[in-house]
């Protein structure tokens, strides 16, 4: 008698951006793979995330829109995992082969996504509007009190515990990044300050003012800092470090491959940042992390136990706009001694009691 192996369950996940979203989004996979241990997984994604997913040792495939090799295109999936809501991947959604989808896909006529993940889409720009539409989406999400992992576990009927997102480094960017570190006379605690945020998100910035404070200070304490960013921020981190004016103040690299990118990260001990992509990466790498927010949602981000969120205490935050008339606005209204205090606190203890001497209060 003849018998037929079964075949391996293939799914397939469409994230690709942004960065940050891509990277929180590998947190999914160890569980799929508890449901699933036979699981072959393709992840659809741009050039750009392709480094963020393609070591991941749940990826059987990391597959970009870009790409000429359209073989995964033609393919059938068990499962297909639609977490974008681009019109064109809406589009490419409705266009793959798949027993069972989940997540936005494209009508016909419009943009949609499938019941099972309203509780996460829901809060989005997909909305319709005969359900209150981008109003109440927005509603919706300054109610949330629940992470972006403990969301799409719940809409995709996972299991937990609830998996730290993951981040491949080659060893040759660790290797860089140590010699970056020694070369620049860099010493522990070395703390990495990344208050930037893109020109999208200008809300989602700390001022460059309040940056150099914050650096100046922690050096004034035995600290090292190094101030990092995307490659948009160089010109920015560089006024920051001369405002800073201390020598244990450096501005790192800001043209980095994302590997590299990330091994630099995880040569800190304390991680202060935006509600960003570094943020992302630092979860992933299990850093102590300081991460401050204003128009974004703080609930959306589990920092697993090894950090502190500061919040602006204005009524008006998690409102996801790109400008604002509000003075002071919500980033204005974090003062230097809030996240000063926050950053010591995750350091050596005997730096904590540097914070009163140094003329903050709480």
């Amino acid at each position: 008698m003849l018998y037929l192996a079964r075949l391996a369950t293939s799914i397939a996940i469409i994230k690709v951006g942004a960065l940050g979203d891509v990277v929180r989004t590998t947190s999914l996979l160890p569980a799929l793979r508890r449901v699933y241990p036979d699981m072959v997984l393709t992840w659809i994604t741009c050039e750009a995330a392709l480094p963020l997913v393609a070591g991941n040792p749940d990826v059987a495939e990391a597959v970009t829109i870009e790409s000429d090799d359209h073989r995964w295109r033609s393919a059938r999936y068990d499962w297909l995992i639609s977490l974008d809501d681009d019109e064109a991947l809406c589009r490419l959604a409705s266009t793959l082969k798949t027993s069972r989808l989940s997540g936005a896909y494209w009508t016909g006529t419009e943009r949609a996504y499938t019941d099972d993940v309203e509780e996460w889409f829901g809060m989005g720009l997909l909305r319709p509007a005969s359900a209150g539409g981008i109003e109440r989406a927005n509603q919706l999400k300054r109610e949330n009190n629940k992470s972006y992992a403990q969301l799409l576990y719940s809409c995709l009927n996972l299991p937990g515990p609830i998996a730290r997102p993951y981040i491949p480094i080659p060893a040759l960017a660790r290797r860089e990044a140590r010699q970056w570190v020694k070369a620049h006379r860099l010493k522990e605690p070395l703390v990495a300050l990344n208050t930037g945020a893109g020109a999208r998100w200008r809300f989602k910035s700390w001022g460059e003012d309040q940056t150099a404070v914050l650096a100046r200070h922690l050096a004034d304490l035995g600290v090292s800092v190094m101030v990092v960013g995307g490659s948009g921020e160089a010109e920015r981190n560089r006024r920051i470090v001369a405002a800073a004016d201390r020598p244990s103040v450096c501005a790192a690299p800001t043209d980095l491959e994302l590997p590299s990118f990330a091994a630099l990260i995880d040569q800190c001990n304390v991680y202060v940042t935006s509600d960003s992509l570094g943020l992302h990466l630092a979860t992933a790498l299990s850093k102590r992390t300081v991460v401050f927010f204003g128009p974004t949602s703080a609930a959306e981000i589990d920092l697993y136990g090894l950090g502190e969120k500061i919040v602006t205490p204005l009524g008006c935050r998690t409102c996801y706009l790109r400008d604002c008339d509000v003075r002071p606005h919500c980033m204005q209204s974090i003062p230097e001694s809030r996240l000063l205090h926050a950053t010591l606190n995750l350091l050596p203890h005997e730096l904590n009691t540097l914070v009163p001497a140094y003329g903050y209060g709480d």
